[in-house]
């Protein structure tokens, strides 16, 4: 029997590429697959367009719920969409984004293969004139303690979109609830829990580059600030565990926070007391995404507080 897969679209916004996504999604080669998409009260006609595409596949309907919720972000979208999940595996799918016609059946037959609990897989950035093919560095998947911590200097895409999961590592997870570096707090608590990880060197995803209502075309200050906050409260959710998903990722979740503080938003170190006292206590650390210069500016400042 083929196990069932469960295929969680996040729908807001996206009224110029929602159709695209679909058919590339109602026309897999794989059978056993439910579609999840989750109506984040999106303000356009995406949830409209999606339902005239789905007419035009009377096969696949029964195999597609929409479900709807308030605005809350693409992060909680996806919880709302695993929550309602039945499959052995999950697929996340970005709604500007589309999957070659036979990706669910390869990653299946992959998954099965080698018994693994997660299969990275390489994908397409799709930019207006031209396609580029980009891949995980192989060094790291084995190792899921190596990936989680590469996931934090740019050594590793924190996407969870190029990645095949077994449903039972995605369920209870904590969700931040700012939009910006959410798939990197999700994939750090699920390879934290993964046993198997291995790499499918072909490329499945397409991963649009050109749509300008995407949240990474939102100012660079609001990103950062963003994304430091959904790693403070990331923290914040596993704090005093003596064992957990951010153990060993402590110094790097600090740094990033305290760089953007100090740089951009003088905020955090109010909202996030401990967080002073933390960056203070850090270590030079080489080959990280805060230079060290950076960090010798960021030390002076802080002993000067």
């Amino acid at each position: 029997m083929q196990p069932l897969v469960s295929v969680i679209v996040p729908v807001y916004g996206v009224e110029a590429y929602i159709s695209r996504c679909a058919r590339s999604l109602f026309a897999q080669t794989y059978p056993e697959v439910e579609f999840l998409f989750v109506d984040d009260s999106s303000p356009d006609r995406s949830v409209a367009v999606l339902k005239e595409v789905l007419s035009e596949y009377p096969a696949v309907a029964q195999r597609v719920q929409i479900l709807s919720k308030p605005n809350e972000g693409q992060s909680l979208a996806r919880k709302t969409g695993l929550e309602a999940a039945r499959g052995e595996y999950v697929l996340m799918v970005d709604s500007d984004d589309w999957l070659d016609t036979c990706a669910i059946e390869k990653l299946v037959a992959y998954a099965q293969a080698t018994q693994a609990d997660v299969v990275v897989f390489d994908f397409w950035k799709e930019y207006a004139r031209r396609s580029k093919l980009d891949s995980e560095k192989a060094s790291s998947i084995a190792d899921t303690g190596l990936f989680r911590r590469r996931l934090y200097n740019d050594g590793a895409y924190g996407y969870v979109w190029n990645k095949f999961w077994r449903r039972g590592f995605c369920e209870g997870l904590f969700y931040p609830v700012y939009s910006m570096h959410e798939d990197l707090v999700f994939c750090t608590q699920a390879l934290y829990r993964a046993r198997k990880v291995v790499q499918l060197k072909e490329g499945l995803y397409h991963y649009d580059r050109t749509n300008r209502g995407s949240a990474t075309r939102v100012k660079k200050a609001v990103r950062r600030s963003r994304s430091a906050r959904n790693m403070m409260d990331f923290y914040c959710a596993f704090a005093g565990q003596a064992d957990s998903p951010v153990t060993g990722l402590e110094n790097e979740l600090f740094l990033r926070a305290a760089w953007v503080g100090y740089s951009m938003d003088r905020s955090l170190f109010t909202d996030y007391p401990f967080l002073k006292e933390k960056a203070r206590k850090l270590p030079l650390m080489p080959r990280r995404r805060v230079l060290l210069i950076q960090q010798l500016i960021l030390k002076l400042w802080l002993c000067l507080r």
